[in-house]
């Protein structure tokens, strides 16, 4: 829009000059044929009973009268005889200073005749370009007698005032336009942008799954349509989703069944471990014993109310419970899980937390269960001669954030890393193979990623991503 209005500007302000130029030249050429003509028609009179005498010329009436006329009409008027001749002027400074000669040239008495006795040209004087007119002086019978001369002067000065005033005007008018203009522009570009924006916003908070809002719009312009598209498409996601809910639950009953049964067995080796470190803790009697039972009661209490849950709720084989997605700590939910495997001897686990909180939205027992899943296959990775080293660590990045579980344990061929995730694929000489695919899949539906890094005799290393809960949500 500004572009439009600059050029506009530009070829408005062209195309005026050009006119009035061509307008102002014809100005100054029509006041000289005026001009010429009033002093010719005058001269003509007085001389009308002259017959090729050239003494009419020389007399102090006729110098007088030439005067005359050239104060009345406010220019300069030279005479010449008919072979060129200066006869009398007006201003003899003309003559004086060299810029008319005392003599007209053959070249330009032949112009004259040529023009049937009048014409006019350019004639520079000093650093000015003058119009130069000629014309015959004739008796009443039409014979010439003389040549009249009347230098004239167009003044580009007033031209370029004139010029300058139209071109300020015309600058203030444009400018108004334009901060007219940019104002318009900028509303109409919040007005447009305000609900591209809300659009954008809820378009990033459509998910599968998720509890996604159709948007309302006022009006019947390109917003509404995109509007109203979005809305169709919210529509038409909530049946997918509707449908595709009812097919995984009718066609993927069983094989849920075996990862649920999976997921009770990953943590009950733990268990048993820290039960028999705090008995003995008991038998040795340690100081801190009471401290170590705190905790072990926590922790033991939120896998056996984790268990409890699926294996009540499982029930039925038809049935996999409900996700009950709620703010959760992050900081507190992994530390709790990582507390469960500190008594194990055989390994050494170091979590790496950041000093901020981070709060996420998942169930808890499903995120406790990914967690479990990823320590304990950490462990059993571990060759039993190998003093093992498993290094938890949480990172912000941003609107995420990750997770990464590494250990040094045997490692993932690279043919195999795609393959980990799938059901019923396993690396291990016992188990089902439906943990990480359980995993994964939880991790999917709370709109984040798992990838695996891995290397055969030097570790693996699983980064889970997931979405942090805004901040302006963490309503404590």
């Amino acid at each position: 829009m500004v572009l439009l209005v600059l050029i506009s500007f530009v070829i408005i302000g062209a195309i005026t000059i050009w006119y009035t130029q061509d307008e102002n030249e014809k100005y100054h050429y029509d006041r000289l044929a005026r001009k010429e003509r009033a002093i010719v028609v005058a001269l003509n009179y007085y001389l009308a009973d002259a017959e090729n005498d050239t003494l009419a010329f020389y007399t102090l009436g006729f110098n007088n009268k030439v005067q005359e006329l050239a104060d009345i009409n406010k220019l300069d008027v030279n005479i010449f005889d008919l072979s060129g001749q200066s006869v009398t002027s007006s201003d003899f400074g003309f003559f004086d200073s060299g810029y008319i000669p005392n003599v007209l040239s053959d070249d330009l008495l032949g112009q004259l005749q040529d023009n049937n006795g009048s014409m006019v040209t350019n004639w520079p004087i000093g650093d000015e370009n003058y119009l130069f007119a000629l014309q015959y002086l004739k008796n009443k019978d039409g014979d010439p007698l003389a040549i009249i001369n009347i230098p004239y002067y167009r003044s580009e000065q007033q031209f370029k005032e004139e010029t300058s005033v139209f071109l300020k005007a015309l600058a203030q008018v444009y400018g108004l336009l334009l901060t007219i203009g940019l104002i318009t522009a900028y509303l109409l570009s919040n007005s447009i942008t305000k609900g591209l924006k809300k659009l954008e916003g809820r378009i990033k908070q459509l998910s599968l799954g998720g509890e996604n809002q159709e948007l309302e719009w006022s009006g019947n312009d390109e917003i509404a349509s995109l509007v109203q598209s979005y809305n169709q498409k919210v529509r038409e996601l909530e049946e997918s989703v509707q449908k595709l809910t009812q097919s995984e639950r009718e066609g993927a009953w069983r094989e849920m069944a075996k990862q649920v049964a999976h997921e009770i067995k990953n943590p009950l080796t733990p268990m048993l471990l820290q039960v028999q470190q705090l008995e003995r803790s008991w038998k040795d009697g340690r100081e801190d014993f009471q401290d170590r039972l705190e905790r072990f009661n926590k922790t033991m209490t939120e896998q056996i109310e984790t268990l409890s849950r699926i294996a009540t709720e499982f029930s039925n084989f038809a049935k996999w419970p409900e996700a009950q997605n709620q703010k959760l700590l992050l900081n507190e939910c992994l530390t709790n899980v990582v507390s469960f495997y500190s008594e194990d001897q055989n390994q050494t686990i170091e979590l790496v937390m950041p000093g901020e909180s981070i709060y996420i939205m998942a169930d808890k027992d499903r995120i406790t269960s990914v967690f479990n899943n990823l320590i304990t296959n950490a462990i059993q990775a571990i060759p039993k001669d190998k003093e093992g080293l498993i290094e938890i660590s949480v990172k912000q990045m941003g609107e995420e954030v990750l997770v990464e579980v590494n250990d040094n344990g045997v490692g993932i061929p690279i043919a195999e890393h795609d393959r980990i995730f799938e059901p019923n694929f396993t690396t291990k000489s016992r188990g089902t193979g439906l943990g990480l695919a359980m995993v994964k899949n939880i991790i999917k539906n709370l709109g984040g990623s798992i990838e695996v890094k891995s290397e055969v005799g030097k570790g693996t290393s699983f980064v889970l991503t997931l979405p942090v809960l805004k901040i302006e949500q963490n309503e404590l």
